[in-house]
């Protein structure tokens, strides 16, 4: 017995090749919106472990930089720091333990080629000297890419109006005696997008204050942190309305044992 054959007709053929059309679109569709899905959630991830690292370097270093001086050739007495507008040369105090050489660290920061670099030397370096011994490497590290450029700002005591901050754009040791009370760094990406950090230096409590405010009597009271101690003074104001209070870095905590930085 002979068995019948069956012939796709030409609109059947059609109609199989549009639906494996159809198929074959969707398919690829999905696949590139999952590939980019996957591409742009790899960029986040690594954008937010760069943040993570500025956070890093923000409140490791820059939050316990402190005042260190060291005697240049002429025997003169100078600080190593140096406050630049695109880069940052400063001393700063982290954990001692196991091998470490000391609980002081020297580092630098400033962009190159589009990253934004970190160097850091548990040995002194001067920010005074145009070359680098080369006995004593710098240890670089990447803190982030695509970084276009970086800005300083260096907070000090306004010398206009007590008890606020002002922001210089340069804070160089030949012409100030302590490192600044605040740092803040502004950070731009290559695609436009701008980010800051600002963080208060360790030792600054000298120059900590809690603000002004206005007591039921008319008069100000200034109250400030001087030594881990603190000091109340008052003065007459003119008029019964409120005093703004003074715009500045968060201040450190007292206690009997003396001042507490954050």
């Amino acid at each position: 017995m002979f068995s019948k054959r069956y012939a796709f007709t030409l609109i059947e053929l059609v109609v199989a090749i549009g639906l494996l059309t159809v198929v074959a679109t969707i398919t690829a569709i999905s696949g590139a919106t999952f590939y980019k899905g996957y591409q742009n959630s790899l960029q986040v991830t690594e954008h937010l472990k760069e943040l993570m690292a500025i956070d890093n370097l923000m409140d490791t270093h820059v939050r316990n930089l402190v005042p260190f001086k060291w005697k240049d050739e002429e025997g003169t007495e100078r600080m190593i720091f140096n406050g630049k507008e695109d880069e940052l040369f400063f001393a700063t105090l982290r954990r001692s333990y196991g091998k470490r050489p000391g609980s002081l660290l020297f580092v630098r920061v400033f962009v190159e080629e589009e990253q934004l670099i970190a160097e850091y030397s548990p040995y002194p370096r001067f920010p005074w000297l145009e070359e680098d011994d080369d006995n004593m490497p710098w240890t670089r590290e990447v803190i982030a890419r695509n970084v276009s450029q970086i800005t300083f700002a260096y907070a000090e005591n306004s010398t206009e109006t007590e008890g606020t901050v002002e922001f210089l754009e340069t804070y160089l040791e030949e012409e100030n005696s302590s490192p600044p009370l605040a740092v803040r760094m502004t950070v731009e990406w290559t695609n436009g997008d701008k980010e800051q950090w600002l963080r208060r230096t360790a030792g600054v409590s000298a120059n900590s204050t809690f603000g002004v405010r206005t007591s039921a009597a008319g008069t100000t009271e200034t109250t400030t942190v001087s030594s881990g101690q603190s000091n109340t003074g008052t003065s007459s104001t003119a008029g019964s309305g409120g005093v703004r209070p003074g715009r500045g870095v968060r201040p450190g905590r007292t206690g009997s044992g003396g001042g507490r930085q954050q």
